[in-house]
């Protein structure tokens, strides 16, 4: 079987991040502490299936390729937004490893991005074949973006770092802690923000998701305006998901569209609305090629006062 998992897909990374703007259940907090003041964490753990089209007549797909964990951590007046997804070479046909992670800190009116992704921009079958023979060569570049808001001005650098090993989605913190290490001049862009304009992707479509409106909201990424329109909306009475109800949710399509060149990205989205899960991302499809498809199905909840290392206790 050949097929190739593209390097993460920023709207995919966006709206299971963004999910995480949700009404989670309450944790437990310290005696005598609000729980509004009790920073808290939450955290999603989706499954990831893919599907090919090597010919024009069918489709061929495995599912349980990958994983994603979106993370959201808050605290009095700052809310942190993070996912991790890729696919398990220890699991996906030919070892593939295409895997990022994003995470956003936003703290009123400032805010800060930062991302990675292993590098990809196969437009054809053949190409992803090439890319994975040149990785089994010793080739493991990865892209990283570095961003921030501050205000109206919006700044963003983008560097590529040359890895020594084919490192994993396990292994995120080694190459964050190479891309701190690693200094580059790559491309800046420099951003003057229209009103209202969201400080990136997972602000936005956590707006999004909770109005009741299709209204357009204007974001920013890598120094780019972008518009995010929900274009279709179906209640569902209860989502089932291998045997686990998670209750009212809506069945979405959005659409991206970047004011730059005027590119429409295409993405489809189960996301409750009430309860535990209102405004959390249950499933999304994507499909960023017209030979591939993505899909992504969550699968656990975990959930706690944050420790001092970040997680959940």
């Amino acid at each position: 079987m050949r097929w190739q998992t593209r390097a993460v897909v920023v709207a995919v990374l966006g709206a299971l991040a963004t999910g995480l703007h949700a009404n989670a259940k309450p944790a437990a907090t310290a005696p005598n502490v609000p729980a509004s003041a009790q920073p808290s964490c939450e955290r999603y753990h989706y499954s990831i299936a893919a599907r090919i089209r090597p010919l024009l007549v069918f489709w061929i797909g495995r599912s349980g390729v990958g994983d994603a964990v979106a993370t959201r951590r808050r605290a009095p007046g700052d809310t942190t937004y993070s996912l991790l997804i890729g696919s398990d070479p220890e699991r996906a046909p030919r070892r593939i490893n295409r895997w990022g992670f994003i995470e956003e800190e936003i703290h009123g009116a400032e805010a800060r991005l930062i991302g990675l992704m292993t590098e990809s921009d196969e437009e054809t079958v053949d190409e992803a074949e090439a890319t994975l023979k040149a990785q089994a060569g010793g080739r493991h570049p990865f892209k990283v973006i570095h961003g921030t808001v501050s205000g109206e001005r919006a700044t963003s650098r983008v560097t590529s770092i040359a890895a020594p090993e084919d490192y994993t989605f396990r292994q995120v913190q080694t190459v964050l802690d190479l891309a701190e290490r690693t200094s580059s001049s790559g491309r800046s862009r420099v951003l003057q923000l229209p009103a209202a304009t969201r400080p990136g992707f997972l602000a936005a479509l956590a707006e999004a998701m909770h109005s009741t409106s299709p209204a357009c909201i204007k974001y920013v990424y890598d120094g780019r305006i972008y518009e995010l329109r929900e274009t279709h909306r179906q209640h569902v009475p209860d989502v089932q998901i291998a045997g686990t109800s998670y209750g009212r949710a809506a069945a979405a399509d959005f659409v991206i569209t970047s004011d730059y060149d005027g590119k429409r990205t295409p993405f489809s989205m189960t996301y409750g609305t009430e309860g535990r899960y209102a405004e959390v991302p249950l499933t999304v499809k994507y499909q960023p090629r017209w030979w591939m498809q993505v899909s992504l199905t969550i699968e656990g909840v975990e959930e706690g006062p944050v420790t001092s290392g970040g997680a959940t206790q």
